[in-house]
């Protein structure tokens, strides 16, 4: 039978709304990949888009050509347990993460409940105050000191990196800003920190501002620099090595020392909460606790 001219655009109109390729809401989860990160660019850090942008990649075709619309729990199972192989858990978490939070922008009905690989703790290596101290007088006139110095005082690497003499103020230190790595693996300088709590005042003793005012600066060189330099120190002094942010969970674990109450704390070191700094460093407060109480024993019994 012989099609009218309204029933062959009809019927191309019809194929043309069930193909992929034309309808974008039908499209491969690589197009809402896409439409997930532009929507994002301007609200996620630099430093979290990059790394979102990163795991783009390692999807694999046959996920990013599926139709977003029909991908369900078995497909999400199957991507993980793939990715599994040669990462570790808490990178294939993050890679589930992306995942997730893009099936929930254009899929928010899905249900997603992923096996995930077990978590592997990571136990905070807790500074001494005899490492410490051998590491700020062994880096004295170095490019690192002061550096060391401000970690040892509570603040974050990115925190660092980023300040200027210009946020000196007599004895207060204004923390404002974050230096790190944009989507293109350049380093930028964020005009915020990690989370809003971050943003925040610090006291600085006389011989730090003093030391500040005399260099001209704080720190000039990139945050790896400033690692590798940390492990130098404990490597030529015999200690050892633990990352620049454990400084933080010396700081947290010093001043708990110290009686100085929680509410303090979380405010010179930017948490959000009381929750966030003790899940954070719960074993280095769960080690100085045993601390304190062999004081107690040694005291009663002694």
């Amino acid at each position: 039978m012989k099609q009218t001219y309204m029933q062959v655009q009809l019927s191309f109109m019809s194929e043309r709304m069930q193909n992929t390729e034309y309808n974008e809401n039908r499209g491969c989860f690589e197009v809402y990949c896409d439409r997930f990160l532009e929507a994002q660019k301007n609200i996620l850090s630099p430093s979290t888009y990059a790394g979102y942008q990163k795991l783009k990649k390692y999807i694999s075709e046959e996920f990013k050509s599926k139709n977003i619309h029909n991908i369900d729990q078995i497909d999400i199972q199957k991507e993980i347990n793939r990715f599994s192989v040669g990462h570790s858990p808490k990178y294939v978490r993050n890679f589930h993460s992306f995942i997730s939070a893009v099936l929930s922008m254009f899929r928010p009905s899905l249900h997603i409940s992923t096996a995930l690989p077990q978590k592997k703790k990571y136990i905070h290596t807790l500074p001494t105050t005899e490492g410490v101290k051998m590491i700020l007088e062994a880096s004295k006139g170095s490019p690192y000191h002061i550096a060391f110095q401000l970690a040892v005082l509570g603040m974050r690497r990115s925190e660092i990196c980023a300040a200027t003499i210009n946020d000196l103020h007599g004895n207060i230190l204004t923390i404002n800003k974050a230096r790190v790595y944009d989507e293109d693996n350049n380093l930028i300088v964020r005009d915020n920190t990690k989370t809003v709590e971050s943003t925040r005042e610090i006291y600085l003793p006389d011989e730090l501002v003093a030391e500040i005012e005399q260099a001209g600066s704080i720190y000039d060189y990139t945050p790896q620099t400033l690692t590798r330099a940390l492990h130098k120190y404990q490597d030529k002094l015999g200690l050892e090595r633990f990352r620049l942010h454990d400084f933080r969970g010396y700081y947290v674990s010093y001043s708990h020392s110290l009686g100085i109450p929680d509410e303090y704390i979380i405010k010179s070191g930017g948490w959000r909460s009381d929750f966030c700094m003790k899940n954070t460093y719960r074993d280095v407060l769960q080690e100085k606790t045993e601390e304190m109480q062999r004081k107690v024993v040694d005291s009663l019994f002694g």
